[in-house]
């Protein structure tokens, strides 16, 4: 599969709460470029924010993924396909997957479908903190 080809036909595409989660987006992403097969996570039906911040908390795949602090000037020094933790505040509430090459993260945005970003312009939306996690 040709990387960009991928990335083309996912950019854009719509995505909601109900068909899938940020979660289940990277689960895919992983799977497809990077070959890795991460747990799927059971989502109630009554969704809420709560119960994602703390899924993403607590979560024990957490477990198999180093953090990896951010480089000089505040520079992403994670390696291609690590997981970018997203949060307004403290608690992580969305996740993506860093494109080094591309140098942005792709994930699902509940009103512009699925997006992909540079760290700044996800900062300019809101997401203050953002933490890049890599297999150990």
């Amino acid at each position: 599969m040709i990387r960009s080809d991928f990335l083309a036909a996912l950019i854009g595409q719509p995505w909601s709460w109900r068909d899938g989660n940020c979660w289940d987006f990277a689960c895919h992403v992983q799977r497809e470029l990077f070959g890795r097969m991460l747990p799927a996570v059971s989502v109630p039906a009554d969704l809420s924010k709560r119960w994602v911040l703390e899924a993403f908390d607590g979560h024990g795949e957490r477990a198999n993924w180093c953090e990896v602090p951010e480089g000089p000037g505040g520079l992403v020094a994670a390696q291609d396909g690590a997981l970018c933790l997203m949060a307004h505040l403290r608690i992580p509430g969305h996740i993506g997957v860093w494109m080094k090459p591309e140098g942005k993260i792709i994930h699902c945005d509940e009103h512009a479908g699925v997006c992909f970003e540079t760290p700044l312009a996800l900062r300019q939306q809101g997401w203050r903190q953002l933490r890049f996690f890599e297999t150990n």
